[in-house]
This record gives structure tokens, C-alpha cells and sequence, in this order.
């Protein structure tokens, strides 16, 4: 998958997968928001979370079945995800978490 954002190519073919993560992602239709009341809704997605050889970050995920989207993300928000989906990646990548 490709995507250009803010100006930089992002191709995961040359990137390495590091892990499966979920990410909440708001809802942007107009209807769901008027049932809701402009309540913030929204839906887990089920995200694969990459990083490139520049050490960029990048989050992808698939909406409405077919179509893939990309979000460039810090490292802060990918450490995160990390610690929260796969907390043995992170370990590998950064630091031990502290025992209880």
C-alpha cells in the first residue's frame, strides 16, 4: 500500500510491519451523527502499525471493507499502542516495562 502525507511517501512494501494494534476512530457521517445527537461516535478499527527505514510511523487500517487508509502517527503514539496491543514488541523496541 502507498499513501503521501504531509508531503512524504509512505510505501509499506518498504516498511516493517511491527504489529496488530486497534485504534478508535471517530465517525465522520453526517447521519450517524444526527442519530447520536453530535454525540462523538465512533469504532474500533483493527490497525497494522508500520514503521519505515527513516523511522516515520505509520497506521493502517481497512473502512467500509474495501478501502485502506493510512495515518502517519508519532513515536510517542505508536510506543502507546504498543505497550497497550503488544507489549512484547515494545519491550524489543524500547524498554522493559516495570513489574507490578
Amino acid at each position: 500500500m502507498r499513501f503521501v502525507i504531509n508531503g512524504l511517501k509512505y510505501d509499506t512494501e518498504n516498511m516493517e510491519k511491527v504489529a496488530n494494534v486497534k485504534k478508535w476512530y471517530e465517525s465522520r457521517s453526517q447521519l450517524i451523527k444526527a442519530i447520536y445527537n453530535n454525540a462523538k461516535v465512533g469504532t474500533i478499527h483493527d490497525c497494522e502499525l508500520w514503521k519505515s527505514k527513516k523511522g516515520n510511523w505509520l497506521l493502517t487500517h481497512t473502512e467500509d471493507y474495501a478501502t485502506k487508509v493510512g495515518e502517519a502517527i508519532t513515536e510517542e503514539e505508536a510506543k502507546s499502542l504498543l505497550m497497550r496491543y503488544a507489549p512484547d514488541d515494545y519491550e524489543k523496541r524500547f524498554e522493559e516495562i516495570p513489574e507490578a
